[in-house]
Formats: structure tokens, sequence, C-alpha cells
């Protein structure tokens, strides 16, 4: 009740400063809804940057080369391979690339005539000891047998794939059941699942298809006209051994250039690098809509108290406290910042809507709201401190003269 009591005369003097009061609301409105949505997308994009691939990163190096057009030789990407795996250090190489590098991304099917697309997963294919070179977890199944991976050049339409798929492609294709020894189809070729691996995410997007994967092995023949050459080594000897291994390759192979060497690390930093600098940006942006916010409360509350001089040295004559002219000027604070708060809190969910329809960010978890709230609130509390001081500090005295 006592509540009650200080928050009727300050609503009745907001009334005279609706103009001021609605301003300020429609900052903090402005604020929320887009500072909640900033947040989360950073926050998204931190969340991104930390979730693992699923496969060995710390032990994995790629050798990028590219084929000379027209040059014909006896080597061939069999024999590069296994010049690669001759040096000390390099535990398995295979032929392909690792998540986040070039990885195609096709539709699935469960009938041979495609004309129902389930859903679209990510294929690596590679030469054979594609599995063990990424350090794949296989939960159900098997891994691949030599004898029954398909050579290229020795494959028809009737080619059946082995393949292995992740546990999340495998609950989307047959939810409640096994996909173990099931046929499924890309757009050309036809896959018999023979293994189910726990994660592998071949793009981070922080979509729920990033797992939806197909690992896919044959055997090489002829030289390839360029790709990627994977290692995989021990993490401390990883950068020395990855050397040697390019080393290796290019006295075996002349016909190649070596365009690019890098480890998975450094893949998984250049693939992030455009969202560091785009979280850089938005949170320049966040700091930026804090402190005007902050000095727009602080600006008016300041305003407020020079105007009301008279006012607060009359009531401080008539017996009120330093403490409650200071709690005066926060509850006025605290109902202005909650009208922001309660006008922002649709404005947040109305710009992740559009969010959601336009760029596909996922939905707007409600700790968000809670969180943007609870920060305002301490933000308006801060903002108005120093100008309640202030207030808290004129003399009874003032109320005899004039302003």
């Amino acid at each position: 009740m006592s509540v009650l009591i200080q928050v009727r005369p300050i609503v009745q003097a907001l009334k005279s400063h609706k103009t001021a009061v609605v301003l300020l609301t429609l900052e903090i409105a402005l604020t929320m809804a887009v500072l909640g949505n900033l947040v989360f997308i950073v926050y998204g994009g931190i969340q991104r940057a930390h979730t693992p691939t699923g496969v060995a990163e710390d032990q994995i190096g790629v050798i990028q080369s590219i084929g000379v057009i027209g040059a014909e030789g006896s080597v061939t990407t069999a024999s590069d391979l296994a010049a690669i795996r001759a040096v000390p250090g390099v535990e398995s190489a295979a032929f392909g690339g690792p998540p986040l590098w070039y990885v195609d991304h096709d539709p699935v099917f469960l009938h041979p005539d495609r004309q129902h697309k389930i859903t679209r997963a990510y294929e690596l294919d590679g030469s054979r000891g594609l599995s063990k070179t990424l350090g794949l977890h296989i939960v159900e199944g098997r891994d691949f047998d030599e004898s029954e991976v398909p050579v290229i050049g020795q494959m028809n339409q009737r080619t059946q794939f082995p393949v292995l798929i992740t546990h999340a492609l495998a609950q989307r294709l047959f939810p409640g059941g096994t996909a173990l020894g099931k046929l499924i189809y890309d757009g050309q070729s036809t896959l018999r699942v023979i293994g189910i691996v726990d994660h592998l995410r071949a793009r981070l997007t922080g979509r729920a298809d990033d797992d939806y994967a197909i690992v896919l092995e044959y055997g090489v023949g002829k030289s390839q006209m360029g790709g990627g050459f994977m290692i995989r080594s021990k993490p401390a000897r990883l950068q020395e051994t990855l050397r040697a291994a390019a080393a290796a390759l290019a006295k075996n192979d002349p016909q190649h250039v070596q365009s690019k060497m890098f480890t998975f690390e450094q893949l998984r930093e250049k693939y992030f690098r455009g969202d560091l600098a785009v979280g850089k940006m938005l949170f320049a942006i966040m700091l930026i809509l804090i402190v005007v916010t902050t000095l727009g409360v602080s600006g008016l509350a300041s305003f407020w108290v020079q105007q009301r001089r008279r006012q607060i040295g009359m009531r401080r004559a008539l017996g009120a406290t330093r403490g409650d002219i200071l709690r005066y000027f926060q509850i006025e604070n605290f109902l202005i910042v909650s009208g922001g708060v309660l006008l922002g809190t649709v404005c947040m969910y109305g710009l992740n809507l559009f969010l959601m329809h336009r760029f596909e960010l996922p939905q707007l978890p409600p700790v968000f709201l809670l969180v943007g709230a609870v920060a305002l609130w301490v933000l308006g509390q801060c903002a108005v401190l120093g100008p309640a001081l202030r207030a808290a500090r004129v003399p009874p005295v003032v109320a005899t003269r004039s302003v």
C-alpha cells in the first residue's frame, strides 16, 4: 500500500511531461528490441564457433593441390597417397576434403524414382581411409571394408555405394526404425547404409540439418586433376608432419602444384573470420545503443532535477529525507523503463519474426527477454543514480529562493 501511495503522485507528475516520457519510452523500447536481437545473433555466432564438427579437428592437416592441365604420367593418386602414408608421423591419409571446406549439399530420397525429396544432406566423399583420417566415431554398424569400396572407372548405374550417415540423418530418414542396411538415394547414386556416426557437421550454420551428413569412400585410380590430400597425425607433430607430407607429395608427383597447406584448426579460423568481423561490428553497435540510452535517461533526469529544485526544497522543508528524494527518482525511472520494456518486448519479437523469415534466424528464446528487461532496469537505475543523488542533496532553504 505504501508503494502505491508513492507511485500515484509520480504518475500524476509524469503526465505533465508526456512528450519527454513518450520519447524516452520509445528510445528504451527500440534499444531493447535491437539490443536483444543483436545479443542473440552474437551469442549464436559464438555458439557456432565452439560447436565441434565431429572429426578429430586437432589432428587433421590438408594439402590442396592443383593438377596441370595436359600433363600425363605414370603417377597415380594411389601412389601419391602411398608416398604420404610413408612419411613418419602420418597415421592415416586420404584424398578428399574435410568439413567446412568444399562439401556438396545433395537431396536425399528413399525411393529410386527420386520424386519426393526427404531432406538435403552434406556428402563428404574421398578415397579409402577417409573415415579413419577424419576420426569418425561410429555408434552403430561398422566402418568401410576395403573389398566393398567401388573403384573410380569401374562403376555403373547399378553400383551400390556403402556409406556412413549421421545419427541425426538416420532419425530424419527412418524415425523410430533403424537405418542400417537400408538403401537411400542422392541425385545420381544408390547408397547402402553400413554404419552410423554420432556427429558430423560439414557446415556450422546453427541449423539442425548441419548434422545431416553422408560419408562415401571410393578407390582411386589415375591421378586426379586436383583436390585435397588429408593427413592425420598427433597434435604436437601435426605442423611438422604436414610439411613433410607436402614435400613427399611434391617429390612423388611433380605434375601437381601445391597451392595451399593448412591444419583443420586454421580452416576453422578462416571459416569464422567473417562472423568474427560481423560480431565486432554488432558489439560496437550494442555499445553505442547502451551509451545513447544511458545518456538519454541520465540527461532527462538531470533536466528534471534542475526544473524541480524548488519543489524538492519544499519537500525537504516539509520533512522529506534524502532517501525519500532518492527513492522518488528511482521509482519514476523504474516506471518509465518498465513502459519501454513492455513496448520493447513486442518490438523485439516482431523484429525476431522478420529476421526468422528473411534470414532464417532461429526463434528468440524467452530467456533473452528476461535478461534484456533486467539489463535495462539495472541500466536505468545506474543512469538515474547521479541526478537522483544531486536531487537528494538539495537543501530545504532552496524552497525560499526563486529558481
